[in-house]
């Protein structure tokens, strides 16, 4: 079970060990290996960033490093590393979706699919706004539980780095590692941004992304906390307690969901929407890939979708389709609006690129990148007296809705 920041119920279970990757990779697929040629052609595309001229230049800098460069402290690279040219010349995209992972970097991209994590038991997201890293929820008996670590601390150092402008991959990466070794954190907390520095012994962490219970005798209630591979299998056990429980409404959680497998995510749609267009994509040529769901299952019984700022990707196209749909009412505030799609490819070096391929778009060909999805019903968390009292005002306008319906 975790406790998440801005709204929370107790049953929301979420994500991960101290690796959420998906804030920025929602919505990416692996498409398996890809192998890197040199081009004999001199002509280059007007689209690529390492030209002819581009290489000459490389060429120059890199002879004034090996002829003047003083490396002045043990702390320094012995050499310039050339993982840092290939993720410099990912960043100079100006596309915060898409990077490079090495070898190594992928290897733990990969561990975090397979739902056994070793890690804190912390879910990460990145502010928007101060580019400040926020717990965002906390796995129940997790390390960082236990060691007193707090929804929406702010990661200050780790291992007494400073966090400096690194991506959330990197600082996945320090945070993580193998059980039973400690990571030391310095958080900054609260409005007084009070330093707190807490030893945590990771651990191994099962993730849990799919949350079920019965609110009453009719009402089930959903919590999906991401679409990761694991939560196919959990959301259809989960769907199936539900009903086996005498279900006869739904109310699905996506809030804080930030995304994850599109395969994932039009499962879970198939399973809940009568036949017809889930979602389509259109690459830079034009190029248009769909999905649909079948005639075989829908839930025919009224929905209701709570969402949130955080509802993102995969999340914004499950609710789009429920709401180009009409299967259900969509309640909360306007969702994140990433209306794109990453796919990931690995190198036959064992390194790995994620890049941005596709828009996508809504079965009424709306693509919502930069404006989300506008609810049906507009509610305003209301975080004080969730704090106060553990009142959620977003869940319980929910349920008044649904036993209308």
């Amino acid at each position: 079970m975790k406790k998440h920041l801005g709204f929370a119920s107790g049953v929301i279970v979420g994500l991960v060990a101290a690796i959420l990757i998906v804030f920025i990779i929602g919505g990416a697929r692996y498409f398996g290996f890809v192998g890197l040629t040199s081009s004999s052609s001199d002509s280059v595309s007007s689209n690529l960033a390492i030209t002819p001229a581009v290489l000459s230049k490389l060429n120059n800098l890199n002879k004034m490093i090996d002829k003047k460069y003083l490396k002045y402290s043990d702390d320094l690279q012995e050499t310039p590393t050339v993982e840092g040219l290939y993720k410099g010349l990912f960043e100079s995209l100006g596309d915060p979706y898409s990077e490079y992972y090495t070898a190594d970097e992928f290897k733990s991209y990969n561990t975090s699919l397979e739902g056994t994590f070793e890690g804190i038991g912390a879910t990460i997201t990145q502010d928007p706004d101060t580019k400040e890293f926020k717990v965002a929820a906390l796995t129940d008996n997790s390390p960082a539980l236990k060691s007193g670590v707090q929804v929406g601390d702010i990661f200050y150092t780790v291992d007494g780095e400073k966090i400096g402008d690194i991506s959330l991959t990197d600082l996945v990466s320090k945070v993580r590692g193998k059980k039973g070794t400690t990571v030391t954190i310095q958080f900054l907390r609260g409005e007084n941004r009070e330093v707190v520095t807490l030893p945590i012994v990771r651990d191994s962490i099962d993730a849990v992304t799919v949350s079920v219970n019965m609110l009453d005798n009719d009402t089930g209630y959903m919590i999906l906390a991401s679409f990761d591979k694991v939560t196919k299998k959990q959301f259809d056990e989960g769907f199936d307690k539900l009903k086996k429980q005498g279900m006869k409404r739904m109310i699905l959680d996506l809030r804080g969901n930030l995304g994850g497998d599109v395969d994932v995510c039009v499962h879970i749609a198939d399973a809940l929407l009568p036949k017809g267009l889930i979602v389509y994509t259109m690459d830079k040529d034009n190029n248009k890939l769909s999905w649909d769901s079948d005639d075989e299952h829908q839930l025919g019984m009224p929905l209701v979708v709570l969402v949130d700022r955080r509802s993102a990707s995969a999340s914004e196209i499950l609710t789009g389709a429920i709401k180009d749909s009409g299967t259900g009412l969509i309640v909360g505030t306007t969702t994140f609006g990433k209306g794109i799609v990453q796919d990931v490819y690995q190198l036959n070096d064992g390194s790995a690129i994620k890049l941005t391929t596709r828009k996508y778009y809504t079965p009424s060909g709306n693509n919502i990148h930069g404006e989300g999805i506008k609810p049906d019903i507009e509610i305003e968390f209301d975080t004080d007296k969730y704090v106060k009292d553990r009142y959620d005002n977003q869940l319980e306008k929910a349920k008044e809705l649904i036993s209308k319906m």
